[in-house]
């Protein structure tokens, strides 16, 4: 049956596997480290916020109560994200950095190579899919002499990428319709993902399905993605869901004529992810996936599925943040509000 081979597809495509990189070994602590990559910067505050030498760009206004006081004074010196946007070598240079932390997750490496010329420790970590957290985040715990705290978010990483892969199974067990997902982005909402593409890799993670499959050179040379889609195109999807980032555009979609024709929009299955401290599912595709995946599918699938999200939240932001959440700001995140106070 289709069903049963997309479910057992999953559960291969997302086991908690990952693969080894190469060592990357500091002879000192490093007091001072430079995140190039947005992926990368989100696992430094996670694990030595204190270190960060700066952002990649403006950090999240609400992020702070999450984020220290004091990290909002970080200069920003920009990376390699996005279309095609590089660092501020100058400002990169001023900070001082004593290590360097770079990802090919959403820029390819060899277009990082200015980091090697300027005499800096660089160190590759990969992240190009959510299985590949736990042993990256336990990599940067030893370079960032971090490792009983990174110890604690691989393993927690590991906890939940299983779980989530027992409630997909329990899903497929069920003969549970696949529902398909559309990822909506930028304020028009015509601006989607590739299958396979690591910025819509919750949908999968999720239980979902993106309807939207592209070339296999649909995305040579570039990570970047936001793929342009015709709302015709859309129109024969005709997606049971949309999941989607874009405040301006979940704003106006129940009250546009034209999306009205869709039958996600129809069925109130247009949903808004968290974006608290950051986006949850992507921009950047980062370790908040793990709470999206559980998230996005409580929204697919909530009468099979009993994931207690404020439970989920309490406790992930406990642990890698150091955070205590009332139910109040619990219930604001999940709502997809900014938590500031």
């Amino acid at each position: 049956m289709m069903h049963r081979a997309f479910w057992l597809g999953l559960g291969l495509l997302f086991s908690p596997l990952s693969y080894a990189t190469p060592a990357c070994v500091s002879q000192t602590e490093p007091e001072r480290v430079y995140g190039a990559n947005p992926v990368v910067t989100y696992l430094i505050m996670a694990l030595a916020p204190e270190k960060l030498v700066g952002w990649n760009f403006t950090p999240p206004p609400q992020a702070k109560g999450v984020f220290s006081a004091d990290s909002f004074d970080k200069p920003i010196i920009g990376g390699w994200f996005g279309q095609g946007q590089t660092p501020n070598i100058e400002a990169l240079i001023k900070t001082r950095p004593d290590l360097a932390i770079l990802s090919g997750a959403t820029v390819h490496l060899s277009r990082q190579t200015a980091l090697t010329r300027l005499g800096l420790p660089v160190c590759t970590v990969k992240l190009d899919a959510l299985s590949d957290y736990p042993l990256a985040i336990r990599q940067m715990g030893t370079w960032l002499h971090r490792e009983q705290k990174a110890q604690a978010f691989a393993t927690l990483a590991e906890q939940l990428i299983a779980q989530q892969a027992q409630r997909r199974a329990q899903l497929e067990a069920k003969n549970t319709p696949i529902k398909t997902v559309y990822y909506a982005q930028s304020p028009s909402g015509l601006e989607t993902e590739c299958v396979g593409s690591i910025h819509a890799e919750v949908i999968p993670l999720a239980g979902g399905q993106n309807p939207h499959h592209c070339p296999a050179d649909a995305e040579q040379g570039s990570r970047y993605g936001k793929v342009a889609i015709s709302f015709e195109q859309l129109m024969r999807y005709n997606p049971d869901a949309i999941v989607t980032q874009e405040k301006a555009f979940y704003d106006k979609v129940y009250q546009d004529a034209r999306w009205r024709n869709l039958k996600a929009v129809q069925n109130k299955q247009v949903f808004f992810m968290p974006q608290m401290p950051f986006r949850w599912m992507d921009r950047p595709p980062s370790y908040m996936r793990l709470l999206a995946m559980q998230w996005l599918m409580t929204q697919l699938y909530p009468e099979q599925t009993d994931i207690d999200m404020n439970e989920q939240v309490r406790g992930f932001f406990k642990q890698v943040f150091d955070t205590d959440l009332n139910q109040a700001q619990i219930a604001r995140i999940l709502q997809g509000g900014l938590v500031d106070e």
